[in-house]
C-alpha cells in the first residue's frame, strides 16, 4: 500500500507560507497531535551544523517545531549524537562539550529554542545501548545513543541533501547514522568489520613518502598523532602501523581516507549505504515506529553532507519541504522530486556534467564511488520501515494568524498593545530634505560602468 508524503514547494507570499511554518502545518497534516500526550518529553532530532558550514537547518526552523509541541503540551528537547569520529584536527562535534560549543555558534542551545539541546550519547559518544535490528541486509545489532530512549516520541528533521558515503542524506541516514553512538557509527561503517576493518586496510608508502616532504605539521605527522593507541609510526623507511596496539577505533578513518594514506577494499563503499538503513530499522524499532514522524527539507541540495566543515554550491534549486510517517517513503519523494529538476549552473552538476533531470546526480556527483542513490531506500523497504510507493500530498497553508508573533493574537494585536506607547511619541523631524531633487531622477537611472578587469589575489599589489 503506498504511504503519503504531503508537500509544500519552497515559493512564499504570506508569513504562514514562510518556510519554518510550512513544516508545522505539515506535521499537523500527518498527526502530530496524536503523536504524544501531554507532558510527553518530545525529541527534535536534527543536525545542527559541523564547524564551517553554513547550509544546516536554520535555528529558526526548528525553533517553530518547538514552540508547536509547546502549545500542544509536549516537553520539546533539540537532540542529535555525536560526531563520534573527528573529521580532521579542528573536529567541531566529536566531543559533547564541544558539540554544544559549535552548534551554540548556529544558533542552538538552551536560550534560543526556549527547550534543552541534548548530545545523546555523551560526553565522549560512548553513553549507548545495544539494540537488535530486526531484519538487517548486514547488521544484528546496533548501538543507540543512551538518551534517544528517553523520548516518548520524537520528530525526525533532515536536510535533505548529498552524501559521499550514504550518496544522499535524507530521513533514514538522519537516524541510521545521527542515532548512532561512537560504536554505532563505527560498526555502522564497518571499520571494525572483520572482512571490511581497519585492520585489513594496508599502508600506501608512496602517498606517504610524498606527504612526507611536505612543511610539518603534514597528513603523515596528523596521522601519526591523532592515534589513541599510538599505532603508527614514520622514519626514513615509511610508514609503520603496530596491529597489536590497534583497537579499530575508526580514529584514523577521515585522514588516513582523505590523505590517501590508508588503502581499503572498495568493497566497502557498497556496504555504507545499507548499513546505514539496518542501523536505522534498529533506531526505529527501539523508540518505536508508532512514536515517530518525519520532516525533510529539500533546500540548499549540496553535493556533501553537513558533517564537513564547508560547503560546496547546491546541485539543483531548492524543493520545498517534505513530511512523512513513512521515512523510506519521504526519501523517494525527496529523491524524485531533486531528479526532475534541471542542474545549477556553476555546481558540481555541470561541472561533472549531470545537468539533465533523471540522471542520477547523487550516485554521480556525490558518492565516493558512484554506489547508486536507490539503495538506501531500498534497504529500508526490505527493513520493514516503509515502501518507495508514495502518494504526493499537495499541502495548503494555514491561516496566518495561527503563526502571529508571540503574544499578539487577533484579539491582542501589537496596535493594542502599544498604543498608548505610540500616543506619546515625537514624530516632528524637523525639515530634512529638499523639495527637489539635487539631480534629476532620470540620471540615476542608467546602468554605470562595472567590472573592468579581473586578477588574483597574487597580482594584487595595492
Amino acid at each position: 500500500m503506498a504511504s503519503k508524503v504531503y508537500f509544500m514547494n519552497d515559493r512564499a507570499n504570506s508569513l504562514a507560507e514562510s518556510t519554518p511554518f510550512k513544516a508545522v502545518k505539515l506535521l499537523r497534516d500527518i498527526g502530530i497531535e496524536g503523536l504524544f500526550k501531554k507532558g510527553d518529553t518530545v525529541g527534535i532530532k536534527c543536525h545542527m551544523g559541523e564547524y564551517g558550514n553554513s547550509l544546516n537547518l536554520r535555528p529558526q526552523w526548528i525553533k517553530s517545531i518547538v514552540e508547536e509541541i509547546q502549545r500542544l503540551g509536549g516537553n520539546p528537547v533539540v537532540i542529535d549524537g555525536s560526531l563520534g569520529l573527528p573529521m580532521n584536527e579542528f573536529s567541531g562535534r566529536a566531543t559533547e562539550a564541544d558539540h554544544l560549543r559549535c552548534v551554540s555558534r548556529h544558533g542552538f542551545n538552551e536560550e534560543t529554542m526556549g527547550c534543552p539541546v541534548w548530545i545523546a550519547d555523551g560526553e565522549f559518544g560512548m553513553d549507548d545501548v545495544k539494540v537488535p535490528c530486526p531484519n538487517g541486509v548486514y547488521m544484528d545489532y546496533s548501538f543507540i545513543g543512551k538518551k534517544f530512549l528517553d523520548l516518548d516520541a520524537c520528530i525526525v528533521v533532515t536536510h535533505f541533501k548529498g552524501h559521499p558515503m550514504g550518496v544522499y542524506g535524507g530521513a533514514l541516514k538522519n537516524v541510521g547514522i545521527g542515532m548512532g553512538s561512537k560504536r554505532g557509527k563505527v560498526s555502522t561503517h564497518f571499520l571494525n568489520h572483520p572482512i571490511y576493518g581497519r585492520k585489513l586496510w594496508t599502508l600506501n608508502q608512496e602517498a606517504a613518502a610524498e606527504h612526507a616532504k611536505l612543511p610539518h605539521p603534514n597528513p603523515v605527522d596528523s596521522l601519526v598523532s591523532s592515534c589513541p593507541f599510538h599505532a603508527f609510526e614514520y622514519d626514513l623507511e615509511g610508514l609503520h602501523w603496530a596491529d597489536e596496539k590497534c583497537r579499530q577505533c575508526g580514529t584514523c578513518f577521515t585522514g588516513g581516507l582523505f590523505g590517501g594514506l590508508l588503502a581499503f577494499n572498495p568493497e566497502i563503499l557498497a556496504t555504507w549505504p545499507v548499513a546505514m538503513v539496518d542501523a536505522a530499522s534498529a533506531y526505529i524499532n527501539a523508540i518505536g515506529a508508532e512514536n515517530m514522524l518525519y520532516v525533510s527539507y529539500a533546500m540548499d541540495i549540496s553535493p556533501w553532507c553537513d558533517c564537513v566543515s564547508w560547503h560546496d554550491k547546491p546541485l539543483v534549486p531548492n524543493v520545498g519541504v517534505f513530511a512523512s510517517k513513512d521515512p523510506v517513503a519521504l526519501d523517494m519523494a525527496c529523491l524524485e522530486a531533486t531528479e526532475a529538476l534541471n542542474g545549477m549552473p556553476n555546481s558540481q552538476a555541470e561541472e561533472a556534467g549531470f545537468m539533465e533531470p533523471n540522471t542520477e546526480r547523487f550516485t554521480n556527483c556525490s558518492s565516493f564511488a558512484s554506489i547508486s542513490q536507490w539503495a538506501q531506500v531500498n534497504s529500508g523497504a526490505y527493513n520493514g520501515l516503509g515502501t518507495t510507493e508514495y502518494v504526493l500530498v499537495e499541502s495548503e497553508p494555514g491561516p496566518d494568524t495561527d503563526f502571529w508573533f508571540a503574544p499578539y493574537t487577533p484579539e491582542n494585536t501589537w496596535y493594542d498593545v502599544n498604543r498608548e506607547v505610540g500616543s506619546m511619541q515625537d514624530y516632528d523631524c524637523g525639515c530634512y530634505a529638499r523639495n527637489v531633487p539635487a539631480v534629476p531622477l532620470t540620471e540615476l537611472h542608467f546602468r554605470p560602468t562595472g567590472k573592468v578587469g579581473t586578477i588574483s589575489i597574487l597580482d594584487d599589489e595595492d
